[in-house]
């Protein structure tokens, strides 16, 4: 025990030696929470505003009021209908949208029975043909009420009160549509931006400790200290053991700082609803602790792999990014092709993520996280186990 205790001290004084390492270690992810988390605010936020239809009337008939008043109470959408105090045209509304200055247009030509819908060639797919199915809904939802009020107008007036009255009271007893999360009842936890970022970044910054800590073994390895260690009476295992318990605190370090993020920080400067992780104390810990094994692993087998500094800081960096990104850290991954989402089951940080996500968000308990618990857990020891062999191997 004392052995053990002497490699931890010794850990613990390289770490707070290298105060530019500890400074990026925990200051990147931190920079990059704020970053992105506000950035994927800002757009969430512009999609919630309602987007502006440039609207050319040269019908000016009751069907094109109808459709404006639609437009105008959707919700979604915001008539333009003047353009610098002139009403907008099929000619004006052609050219601002291939100016770029509007998306999107409804023209209502004069000479035609055709509904033409103008649309920016430079939007992207997914968002043009989101806009153009609401329009369309909407168009052909006046148009059904234009000719449903006109066969009501050819009825006897006696046969057209009832027939709209009994209209009118089907419509009023349309059951209503509720929007609820499938959360466990009497929950207070409602997803957003704040519980889906928090639990990427608390697995971002665990493992990029790969860095410091292949690091500080390649510095051993070349130095010759790591020889030394082993002719003492001490074991490889032991000498490795010390750098998890060491890393280990960091990670615990990191993820309180994360987290205090989500809960004070966000709040307090943003007004952003604070993080919410539920009473499953217990599965947090292990969540926390099996995600934390899991970067140590990462980093020791890059470090016994590797022979520079630059080798091991380029591997890391850059595999830490990508598994980040292919994981849901930086863009949530429902928003990700198909074959990317199959991939990153793969990753490690995936399965450290879905445990804070289905802790935070669903509440769920041990049970619920033991499949990637122990998947975490299972790519530590092969890590330590392929980590030791070459380290013995070497030596």
């Amino acid at each position: 025990m004392r052995k053990f205790g002497s490699i931890l001290n010794k850990e613990f004084l390289l770490l707070f030696r290298d105060i530019p390492g500890l400074i990026i270690l925990f200051l990147m992810p931190v920079l990059l929470i704020f970053v992105v988390t506000l950035a994927q605010e800002k757009a969430l936020s512009g999609q919630q505003s309602r987007t502006k239809i440039l609207f050319a009337d040269e019908i000016n008939n009751p069907f094109s009021a109808g459709l404006l008043a639609s437009l105008d109470s959707s919700g979604f959408f915001e008539p333009v209908t003047r353009i610098k105090g002139n009403s907008v045209d099929a000619k004006t509304a052609a050219e601002l949208i291939r100016q770029g200055e509007f998306s999107f247009g409804i023209v209502l030509p004069r000479a035609d029975t055709t509904i033409i819908l103008l649309i920016d060639p430079t939007l992207q797919d997914s968002y043009k043909t989101t806009v153009i199915n609401s329009l369309t809904y909407l168009v052909r939802g006046t148009q059904s009420k234009g000719a449903m009020d006109g066969i009501l107008e050819s009825l006897p007036a006696n046969m057209k009160t009832v027939i709209a009255a009994t209209v009118a009271e089907s419509l009023r007893k349309l059951p209503p549509i509720k929007q609820e999360y499938a959360l466990k009842d009497r929950s207070e936890i409602r997803p957003g931006v704040i519980q889906n970022n928090v639990p990427g970044f608390i697995l971002f910054a665990m493992f990029f400790i790969v860095i410091p800590l292949a690091g500080s073994l390649i510095t051993e390895k070349n130095e010759g200290s790591f020889r030394r260690l082993l002719s003492l009476p001490v074991t490889l295992t032991g000498i490795l053991g010390g750098k998890v318990v060491a890393y280990l605190a960091v990670c615990l370090i990191q993820f309180m700082l994360m987290i205090s993020i989500g809960i004070w920080v966000f709040p307090a400067l943003f007004g952003f609803p604070p993080l919410e992780i539920g009473t499953g104390y217990a599965a947090i810990a292990l969540a926390t602790i099996a995600a934390s094994l899991a970067a140590i692993g990462f980093g020791i087998i890059v470090g016994a792999t590797a022979s520079t500094h630059n080798q091991a800081a380029l591997f890391g960096s850059v595999m830490v990014v990508l598994l980040g990104v292919i994981s849901g850290t930086f863009l949530p991954i429902h928003l990700m092709p198909s074959a990317i989402r199959f991939i990153s089951h793969l990753s490690p940080i995936r399965w450290g993520i879905d445990n804070y996500l289905d802790i935070f968000i669903r509440e769920a308990g041990f049970i619920g996280i033991l499949p990637n618990t122990l998947l975490l857990l299972l790519f530590f020891i092969l890590a330590m186990i392929v980590s030791i062999s070459i380290f013995a191997r070497r030596n």
